[in-house]
């Protein structure tokens, strides 16, 4: 680890100067996941990433150095994987990948930021990474892992709490349907949903994940889509009197059949739609459009990043669920930069539980 000499040395010694100089020359070397390539359909494979380095150093205007610790892998980032229009602009192929990441702070020639610091940035998919301050964001300490900032104190928590609240506005007592509940984003909906008295009804793609759900995260009930042969006739079964909110992160098919079951005037939150978003055809569409109409159904989609400036009350809830234990969270975790593109893989497949992340 690089040091920077304290001030008061710096200005008695112009030995100590010098020494500090030649540490703002000094580069070191950043392994960073690049994309080999667009990818408009299908599953991406791991040959469509290279793991490539590069030399960086701090200078007048990138003068911090970072090294990242943990990286936050997402489903959202397979929408930048392609040259089509989107929300967030496409990967720039043979360039550094980005992402959400904490790290701590090496080197530092900036006012605001001391080595040793820990720091949030967007500037993930990469073991070190030189920046201006304004890149970064200075966390603090916390008596919980300190990943839980990409995890439920972070872009997850922050998404099921606006998508349930702002867009779902979701009251006590409701009735809840929540897709890829196994998922970061999805238990965690579910968590709070039952804190609020709801009757949650999780999918997922696993035995493991049911049993999860609902042994540790007590829903009040979870089932193996895949196990299932008629969804529509499922969902009546499973609850006849219909769903209040539908928590999608999904589409397709689920979406459908989902809408079947929908009370009057019940609310449907669009997170996401991963079952599509490796699909190799636009399938057909929704074709129960009148039960919209006829059930005056509220369909409404949300993106996070349209809410970086509302964090409160949601940190301020989320900080006491997690004291009290009533939100509990799951990591898969793998190791290395070198294992990014693989994480990234085993998240579209479902391979996960919990949150993905990525430990360097």
């Amino acid at each position: 680890m690089i040091r920077r000499p304290p001030r008061s040395t710096l200005s008695s010694s112009s030995a100590a100067s010098d020494v500090y100089k030649r540490q703002l020359k000094m580069s070191v070397v950043s392994k960073y996941v690049s994309l080999k390539n667009y990818i408009p359909i299908g599953l991406p494979k791991e040959t469509d990433f290279e793991i490539k380095s590069k030399e960086i150093s701090i200078n007048d205007e990138k003068n911090i150095l970072v090294s990242n610790s943990w990286i936050s892998v997402d489903p959202y980032m397979r929408a930048r994987m392609t040259e089509r229009k989107n929300y967030k602009p496409p990967f720039k192929i043979g360039e550094e990948m980005e992402g959400y990441a904490i790290g701590k702070v090496e080197l530092s020639n900036d006012k605001d930021f001391s080595v040793g610091d820990l720091v949030f940035s967007s500037l993930g998919m990469r073991d070190k990474f030189v920046c201006s301050s304004d890149e970064l964001k200075k966390l603090k300490p916390i008596d919980m892992p300190i990943q839980s900032y990409l995890g439920p104190l972070g872009m997850t928590g922050h998404t099921a709490y606006i998508g349930l609240f702002k867009h779902g506005e979701l009251k006590s007592g409701q009735t809840i349907l929540v897709s890829s509940a196994g998922g970061s984003v999805g238990s965690t909906v579910c968590q709070i949903a039952k804190n609020l008295g709801c009757k949650v009804i999780a999918s997922t793609g696993s035995d493991e994940k049911v049993d999860w759900l609902k042994n540790e995260l007590k829903v009040d009930h979870a089932f193996n889509y895949k196990k299932v042969e008629n969804l529509v006739l499922h969902f009546k079964e499973i609850c006849p009197d219909g769903f209040d909110l539908y928590f999608d992160n999904v589409g397709g098919d689920f979406l459908e059949s989902a809408i079947f079951q929908m009370k009057t005037y019940g609310r449907i939150v669009i997170c996401g739609r991963i079952s599509q978003m490796n699909a190799t055809n636009p399938g057909s569409g929704l074709k129960n459009m009148a039960y919209v109409l006829v059930k005056r159904l509220t369909i409404k989609g949300f993106l996070i990043f349209d809410h970086d400036n509302e964090r409160e009350p949601f940190e301020t809830e989320m900080s006491k669920w997690l004291a009290d234990g009533k939100i509990k969270f799951k990591e898969t975790i793998y190791e290395g930069i070198e294992n990014a593109p693989k994480s990234f893989i085993d998240l579209l497949n479902g391979k996960n539980i919990g949150k993905m992340l990525v430990k360097i």
